[in-house]
């Protein structure tokens, strides 16, 4: 029985690396965060950017792949190597996601902050 098992595992292995978002030891990580949150900003009452909860899209010449962020707006999306846009995924705004050109090395996990662009003046 546990014969059986080992082929079946590795294609579906070698299914999940095929594509940009297959990729389990490199890609992308990071956290999105959205603002500004005030309309005017005054020295001693902060106005932070909040975590932004929703789907991060990554688009290369080979595709695309989403995933979703947590409560915090922390993401972890595995890729191929290769050059992305990066992107929080919004319904045409504002708020609006702001592109970010990432480029992920083999082996490797890039680290960013994605940017909603609130519209708040």
């Amino acid at each position: 029985m546990k014969r059986a098992l080992l082929p079946v595992s590795l294609v579906l292995l070698a299914a999940c690396a095929r594509g940009p978002g297959g990729a389990t030891d490199s890609g992308v990580t990071g956290v999105v965060l959205a603002g500004p949150q005030c309309p005017v900003m005054i020295e001693g009452s902060p106005c932070p950017d909040v975590p932004w909860v929703g789907t991060v899209r990554a688009v290369s010449a080979d595709g695309e792949a989403e995933v979703a962020t947590d409560d915090r707006g922390q993401f972890r999306m595995g890729l191929e190597p290769g050059a992305y846009t990066m992107q929080a995924v919004t319904d045409g705004g504002p708020p609006s996601g702001i592109p970010l050109q990432v480029v992920v090395p083999d082996g490797e996990f890039v680290e960013v902050t994605l940017e909603v662009d609130t519209g708040i003046r």
